[in-house]
């Protein structure tokens, strides 16, 4: 069973798991990658496209390393988002519906 994920995207950011708060996500990156994956869970991201929405000045290969610091971030932070993201080489996305925040 997964834990209970609320995260709540409008107004003050904030997450909680299994009612408890989660703290130490205060980086505004962090929560716009969180957000951003949210509101598109229903296809695969590509690493690609994400890297050069959240770095468009930087070289690609720079973008992509901070992806991978930034999702590394998250996951640690977070691991029931760890739990509910499938990642590969190309794309991120949630592992399916039952994974979904305020699924339960």
């Amino acid at each position: 069973m997964h834990p209970s994920l609320d995260i709540r995207l409008l107004g003050e950011f904030s997450v909680t798991v299994d009612g408890e708060a989660v703290n130490g996500l205060n980086s505004a990156r962090l929560q716009s990658l969180l957000a951003y994956l949210l509101l598109h869970r229903a296809s695969p991201q590509s690493r690609q496209q994400l890297a050069f929405l959240f770095w468009p000045d930087t070289s690609d290969s720079q973008a992509q390393t901070n992806l991978r610091q930034l999702l590394h971030s998250l996951r640690r932070r977070l691991p029931a988002v760890a739990d509910a993201l499938q990642l590969d080489e190309r794309t991120i996305r949630w592992r399916s519906d039952d994974a979904a925040p305020g699924r339960g």
